[in-house]
């Protein structure tokens, strides 16, 4: 009975920290605004498809003759949803010249999340962010009824 009580101490200490390390492993999409679109056109650079989040790396034209393009990080969700929405590995290549659909990064970095891509002969990809709510201002309560 003496050493059931130090065995129990350890494995509630082991299980809280996978518990803590498991909870700061994941992080939210707070850092984008769901509430803003965003279109950007541009040619793919790189695919990343990879766990937890897969990216696209996109380069999209500067405004202004001389200027170098711009690198923005689409994020497009993990493999698995992404498989679930219809997508393949080979889906989106390097050098495919696409247009993204994005909600932005709230600080205004060269980074979203994205809500549909349109490849130049019309198909789409639909993305994670597609499936939150549409674009627009926050649902706030009802205004009272006037006149009753």
């Amino acid at each position: 009975m003496g050493m059931a009580t130090p065995l129990r101490r350890g494995a509630t200490a082991l299980l809280a920290l996978t518990l803590a390390c498991s909870a700061t492993g994941h992080h939210s999409t707070a850092e984008f605004d769901y509430t803003k679109q965003l279109t950007i056109k541009g040619t793919v650079k790189e695919v990343q498809w990879t766990n937890p989040h897969s990216f696209i790396q996109l380069l999209v034209d500067a405004k202004g003759k001389g200027k170098e393009p711009v690198e923005w990080a689409v994020e497009i969700g993990s493999p698995s949803i992404n498989v679930a929405m219809g997508w393949k590995k080979t889906s989106v290549k390097s050098g495919d010249v696409v247009t993204m659909v994005l909600s932005p990064a709230r600080n205004g970095s060269p980074l979203g999340t994205l809500r549909v891509l349109t490849f130049a002969d019309g198909r789409e990809l639909k993305g994670v962010a597609g499936r939150a709510r549409p674009a627009g201002p926050p649902p706030g309560p009802r205004p009272a009824a006037q006149g009753k």
